[in-house]
């Protein structure tokens, strides 16, 4: 089949990228009369293996598995947290974004002036190579596109609430920080792709599904964190689970929900890292899409950010490896949209966007 005949060329020859530190492969054409016809689907048939026995014998808890007193004493201990600024809900909101034009927007970012600044650091990088800098936040606005500054904008403002104290825990905060912004931009990117329905609101997702792992770095001891900082996301997940209650990612919806943030919101988010313990359930097709994409792109950039992978074909849907990837792939790979994903991620057109991706968060 196509995929398989891609994916033998592919491991047969790599190139290099030029400036990301990550190898590409390289793949050729294929041959006259080889290519999907139009109107069919592409025929693909994910990595398929046995549940893992340290998958299958964890039970991810969730807020509403805890007793009462001991839900109350995860809030009191969050409570303690710098919380973001009020109105981070309006940088949230559908409706703000999508109605404001680039004065409105600019306004309620001029209320942040590190956001501002933030921003025209941003346009006026060597990445996008501007003959003239752009001095003024409309103007930024403008270039860098409405998804975009959503996603340096929650990021911000989280960063200020959410950074620890402890200089030994900076490296790791930094880490995180990074990930959640090569998630934003690879959903971002994936989902234009798919054709998901407002792939910007996925930016605001894979930035959310970030606000418990990067708070657990202040509420866990600082040696364990450390200690834990290497493993794998389902061993870290149980670590979190086993000291504080909850592991991180539902200890950040349990964040999100005293912040006052949209119920909506709140569970979208708390279902991204369900994926890691359970297949889609009540899920429509198009749920379904944007929640493998957000957490197949959060877990994707954690990898790139810490290290572990430093090769796109690491990345190949389908071809994924680790007990994380094991719902992703048994069962959300079967999705049309992801199947198709899967052969058009080994292309040189794709990979080189997403190649990019990586460079921007690394510079």
């Amino acid at each position: 089949m196509l995929f398989k005949w891609l994916l033998g060329r592919w491991l047969k020859r790599q190139t290099g990228l030029v400036g990301t530190g990550l190898s590409m492969p390289a793949v050729s054409s294929p041959p006259r009369g080889a290519a999907t016809p139009p109107g069919v689907k592409p025929k693909f048939t994910p990595k398929q293996w046995a549940i893992p026995p340290a998958l299958a014998g964890f039970q991810r808890r969730e807020v509403f598995d805890l007793p009462v007193d001991q839900v109350v004493a995860l809030k009191q201990r969050v409570a303690h947290l710098p919380r973001p600024p009020q109105d981070i809900e309006q940088l949230l909101s559908e409706a703000f974004l999508q109605g404001a034009n680039a004065e409105q927007l600019a306004e309620a970012i001029l209320k942040h002036p590190h956001l501002a600044a933030r921003l025209l650091a941003l346009v006026n990088s060597p990445f996008y190579g501007l003959a003239r800098p752009v001095s003024d936040v409309p103007s930024a606005i403008v270039y860098l596109g409405l998804d975009t500054v959503r996603a340096v904008a929650v990021q911000c403002l989280l960063e200020d609430a959410l950074r620890p104290t402890d200089p030994d825990l900076a490296l790791l905060f930094d880490r995180w920080w990074r990930a959640s912004s090569l998630a934003s931009q690879w959903v971002l990117k994936l989902g234009k792709h798919v054709g998901v329905t407002d792939p910007g609101g996925l930016v605001t997702l894979a930035v959310l599904s970030f606000v418990g792992h990067m708070a657990a770095l202040t509420l866990r001891d600082p040696k364990d964190t450390l200690r834990d900082s290497t493993l794998d996301f389902l061993d870290r997940t149980r670590a979190e689970q086993d000291d504080l209650g909850l592991c991180a990612g539902e200890l950040g919806c349990l964040m999100m929900a005293e912040w006052n943030m949209p119920a909506s919101i709140v569970e979208q988010v708390r279902s991204i890292d369900r994926i890691l313990v359970m297949p889609p359930r009540d899920l429509s097709p198009e749920q379904g899409l944007r929640i493998a994409l957000t957490y197949y792109g959060a877990r994707a950039a954690e990898r790139f950010a810490s290290g572990q992978w430093d090769r796109l074909e690491q990345a190949v849907p389908g071809e994924l490896e680790g007990a994380e990837f094991f719902h992703l792939q048994t069962h959300f790979m079967l999705q049309p949209r992801l199947a198709k994903l899967a052969a058009d991620v080994q292309q040189p057109p794709l990979q080189q966007a997403l190649a990019d991706l990586i460079a921007r968060t690394r510079a």
